[in-house]
């Protein structure tokens, strides 16, 4: 079964490939950029009258597009999450191997320190963190055409949560838990009024705080929104405050650029 997701990045992949920006394909099919966000997203798909056209421009055909690309090179590459968790032992040990003051280890942990906008050092000492990265990892080779066995999800992630953003990327059921707008719209009025890209916002999801940098153990309602610049902004909220953050492909140069008090409303 081929997810919303997963056509959502064949789409953009596409796009992209062709050097237009989130406007530029919307002009061509006289629609809202918002609207390609929401297929690139996989929040929702082009009609049937639209998909076409799309095709059409995006150089591709409609099988591909609902099949979200190669689909039979997917299945044959498969992830060794062992490797994964090897690769991060290697970079922990890269201080004992090259010494803690040498310039190829503390370039390295500088370069990932300052992409990320974290401590990676601090981060892999909790297990929380470290199973967050786990699944980092896991996500952006599903991005690019791999696929992982379920067993070996259950094995190595602990997390439901984080095991359940894992499955969604497979296009598993969506078992994640979902905030609309007639639930709350007063938050969703606040939300929408802080970014233009935010005005259609109708949807948030159950997130666990050590996904998106903030506190491990503890749920929040969150999403991402891609912007028409390349940027994508990450909205999460709990009952005392709301946050925004700016970051770019993969999550690298992560900003918070809005923190709102619910109690007072205030930024």
């Amino acid at each position: 079964m081929i997810s919303n997701i997963e056509i959502g990045q064949y789409i953009s992949k596409c796009r992209k490939s062709l050097g237009l920006s989130q406007k530029q394909l919307a002009d061509k099919l006289f629609i809202s950029f918002q609207a390609i966000s929401k297929w690139e997203t996989g929040e929702s798909l082009p009609n049937v009258s639209m998909i076409m056209d799309l095709a059409d421009i995006l150089n591709t055909t409609v099988d591909k597009i609902l099949l979200g690309g190669n689909i039979l090179m997917r299945k044959t590459k498969v992830i060794n999450i062992d490797n994964i968790k090897e690769g991060f032992k290697s970079l922990e040990n890269m201080k004992y191997y090259f010494g803690e003051k040498s310039t190829f280890y503390l370039g390295a942990i500088e370069g990932i320190n300052n992409k990320m906008n974290i401590d990676f050092e601090e981060y892999m000492k909790n297990s929380h963190y470290r199973e967050v990265f786990l699944v980092e990892v896991i996500i952006q080779y599903l991005m690019n055409g791999y696929t992982v066995e379920r067993a070996d999800v259950i094995n190595n992630i602990k997390s439901e949560k984080l095991r359940n953003i894992i499955y969604k990327y497979l296009g598993e059921e969506d078992t994640m838990k979902h905030l609309y707008y007639k639930d709350n719209k007063e938050l969703f009025d606040l939300i929408r009024s802080l970014e233009p890209e935010f005005k259609e916002l109708k949807e948030l999801n159950e997130l666990p705080g050590e996904y998106i940098g903030l506190e491990a153990g503890k749920l929040y309602w969150g999403t991402q929104i891609e912007t028409e610049e390349g940027f994508c902004y990450g909205i999460a909220t709990d009952n005392n405050f709301v946050w925004v953050f700016s970051y770019e492909e993969g999550g690298l140069n992560n900003k918070q650029i809005h923190k709102i008090d619910l109690n007072k409303k205030t930024n």
